[in-house]
């Protein structure tokens, strides 16, 4: 039906969006300000209503009436990664379906005087939370004070104190990954290591030593990147040099590293699975295109971002915030073979 045959070709209002949506005003209300006592199903059919005849919630007015700001802030760092930047985009994304504005702040350096500086200026302009992703391992209990007057939620990040939490189990996802291989009959397998300092490079490699050693399997050859293919290229090519022979499946710590292991194995003659087999980690889009198509483990980017701002908007309700914990999904795909089979 044309928006001039449902509104009277007048503005649209709430009362309107609730009389098309069959439900009442203060449905329509919750379902803008992201209150967490409206069925999923209802939310959606209020918001096809909403974006179906154009209204757009009036948040300056919002603002003065509640005197509460409708501004949710991000402080984030190194958007140019894939992991990052799925991040910033979730959040932004599952932000405005729930009608609140999105302001993003992000650091050049990891140090806590920086990211103070991100988060004082996001509450200069007065937000209403705050989300922060941080994937450095940095001690951010110096923002415990911070926390005390705009609210915060961890985003993937361990702050160091007691704080509303969403995370994706790095750790479990690397264990999966290299049980995968040890189930295909794999006792050496390496690992391409992501650069220190960052908190899922160090929980992905402590899961492939801890699947290894509940396997009773000793390490394989370890060597270090820098998340790029570059360094996985380089990375692979060095580990070769040194220890081709001493392992018969690769556990790497992110996608980009294992297309350049990929291209390394290749040139030098090494068939990927026949020869060698390889796991990432990130299931990019690219992933299902590498040649061969990469096994991976994939993680829900989407449902951080959506768990994470419904953290916050439960804490502006005066709702208690828990610690959530999303379990990635491993991706078959052909770069991994059981060696079983290949005899």
């Amino acid at each position: 039906m044309p928006l001039s045959e449902e509104t009277g070709n007048k503005k649209v209002t709430m009362k309107n969006v609730a009389a098309l949506s069959g439900v009442s005003y203060q449905t329509v209300s919750r379902v803008i300000n992201g209150m967490p006592d409206v069925s999923e199903r209802t939310r959606k059919r209020v918001q096809k209503v909403m974006k179906r005849v154009g209204f757009r919630p009036n948040m300056t007015a919002r603002q003065l009436r509640s005197r509460r700001s409708t501004t949710v802030g991000l402080v984030t760092f190194a958007t140019g990664y894939y992991g990052p930047s799925q991040v910033l985009t979730n959040s932004e994304q599952c932000v405005k379906e729930l009608g609140f504005g999105f302001m993003f702040s992000g650091i050049v350096e990891e140090s806590i005087d920086e990211i103070r500086r991100a988060v004082d200026e996001l509450c200069a302009y007065q937000v209403c939370g705050i989300l922060i992703h941080l994937p450095l391992q940095v001690d951010l209990r110096g923002l415990q004070d911070l926390s005390r007057s705009v609210p915060f939620v961890a985003v993937d990040s361990d702050f160091g104190f007691r704080a509303p939490s969403v995370v994706i189990d790095n750790e479990l996802g690397s264990r999966i990954a290299t049980r995968h291989l040890i189930e295909r009959a794999h006792e050496k397998i390496a690992y391409l290591q992501g650069p220190p300092g960052w908190r899922a490079s160090k929980m992905r490699y402590l899961g492939w030593q801890k699947e290894l050693k509940a396997a009773r399997l000793e390490y394989g050859p370890l060597v270090q990147g820098d998340w790029s293919a570059g360094s996985g290229f380089e990375a692979v090519k060095k580990m070769l040099a040194k220890s081709w022979g001493k392992f018969t499946a690769v556990v790497v710590a992110n996608d980009q590293m294992a297309l350049g292991a990929i291209r390394a194995f290749q040139e030098s003659g090494i068939r990927i699975p026949e020869d060698i087999s390889i796991v990432g980690f990130d299931d990019i889009p690219e992933a299902g295109f590498f040649g061969p198509p990469l096994s991976t483990m994939k993680q829900d980017f989407g449902a951080l971002g959506k768990l994470s701002v419904q953290c916050l908007v439960e804490h502006l309700n005066g709702v208690q915030s828990g610690n959530y914990r999303i379990e990635p999904t491993f991706i078959e795909r052909k770069s991994t073979l059981d060696r079983i089979a290949q005899f």
